[in-house]
């Protein structure tokens, strides 16, 4: 019955998915792996009644199948951290070993019935050796995966200190916690060696997958952009490019251009600005207005601006925007953006009737968006808690007029 529901959920969450409006890349991933997902399991129901000459068919059906999670966990992944490489079609390469794995099973599958009974019962005769350098290699397949999983999202989380002012929304914490269960059922497939365990282990994935689909905005329902990532990053017009050295025609026929895995143009920044042609100069130019743009518009209190956003305003291509602050303030976007609201928070509170207001409050008028970012990202700049600092402040104990 447990495997009954597994089947079901699955499907539930495949004609869910199937029935979304408007499917992104890593909604059709998402849909084959479902399906992939739903057969196996489906097999595995199956392989659990009596074998008989009628249904000896269905012997190595499921071969194939355990090299698939892998490269669908990668892909969908990829996808959804926006990582996929440039030219897709080397994708396909992924699948390669399930091509191999079923020209090698093509003999098992074109035998008859009696045949296959035949090696049934005789434990696998002359497919012995064939069975355990597959399963190996769909082990450390397996296990690779999901390294390279963990991987790509350490370089999400790199991305969005260079994009972004803020994590909510964005940091994929529940996309960490699939790829943990995907790793808990290869562990399980590694050490236990049990199919009654590795599948129930699969269900338990598939309860969590509808779980966190379901929370996720954007997953199982309408598609939702990435926050702060605009459609288009607005090209300079040819004002701002008169009066901004900084904006050199290559950068300005780059902005507004998606590149072909569907991020604007200052999400590829692993060269980080090896070819640059920001001269110090220009570099200058653009530290002294940003320098006057934060302190007197204050933009750093808008609670998702982006680096995009923000290089619009000042008329600038987001790469070199990125470059000023990394080489003048030596902060990444996240890191710059949220020093200044800590600075203007430090500011706020000891203003004269400040009392009145909680922490929280003057927080967010700074542009944090939740208490445990305001929290976080204070004890990393100051070294110490908000009401530890109010506490030193003052010169009192660490009670404080203010509450959070």
């Amino acid at each position: 019955m447990f495997y009954f529901f597994g089947v079901g959920l699955n499907l539930f969450l495949l004609v869910l998915l199937l029935s979304k409006k408007s499917k992104s890349f890593a909604d059709k991933i998402l849909a084959g792996w479902l399906l992939v997902i739903g057969c196996h399991l489906s097999l595995y129901v199956l392989s659990q009644q009596p074998v008989t000459l009628d249904n000896i068919h269905q012997m190595g059906v499921s071969i194939p199948f355990p090299f698939l999670h892998g490269p669908f966990l990668y892909l969908y992944t990829a996808a959804v951290t926006q990582l996929l490489p440039v030219n897709r079609k080397w994708l396909l390469l992924h699948f390669l070993p399930v091509a191999v794995i079923l020209v090698f099973a093509i003999p098992l599958f074109a035998m008859s019935a009696a045949e296959k009974m035949e090696v049934l019962n005789n434990k696998g005769r002359d497919y012995a050796d064939f069975m355990f350098v597959a399963g190996w290699v769909m082990r450390v397949s397996g296990v690779a995966y999901v390294i390279w999983c963990f991987l790509l999202l350490r370089q999400h989380k790199k991305n969005i200190g260079e994009l972004f002012s803020y994590e909510e929304r964005i940091n994929l914490n529940w996309l960490r916690y699939l790829i943990y269960a995907c790793l808990a059922v290869w562990i399980i497939i590694i050490f236990v060696k049990k199919d009654s365990f590795i599948f129930g282990a699969v269900v338990v994935f598939v309860v969590l997958l509808g779980y966190f689909g379901i929370k996720q905005v954007g997953i199982f329902g309408p598609n939702i952009s990435l926050p702060g990532v605009p459609d288009q990053v607005p090209a300079a017009d040819s004002e701002s490019k008169k009066n901004n050295p900084a904006i050199a025609d290559d950068a300005t026929n780059a902005a507004g251009t998606h590149l072909p895995n569907g991020l604007p143009p200052e999400v590829n920044l692993n060269k980080k600005y090896s070819s640059s042609g920001l001269n110090p100069e220009a570099a200058g130019q653009i530290h002294e207005k940003l320098t006057r743009c934060m302190k007197e518009d204050k933009l750093f209190t808008e609670p998702e601006l982006s680096l995009s956003t923000l290089a619009a305003k000042l008329g600038v291509h987001p790469n070199y925007l990125s470059q000023v602050i990394n080489a003048k303030e030596g902060k990444t976007f996240f890191d710059y953006i949220n020093f200044l609201r800590v600075e203007e928070f430090k500011r706020l509170v000891g203003l004269p009737g400040q009392e009145q207001f909680t922490l929280m409050s003057i927080a967010m008028d700074c542009g944090f968006n939740s208490k445990s970012s305001f929290n976080k990202n204070f004890k990393k700049i100051m070294g110490q808690s908000p009401s530890e600092y109010l506490a030193q402040l003052a010169g009192s104990s660490p009670s404080s007029p203010h509450n959070i």
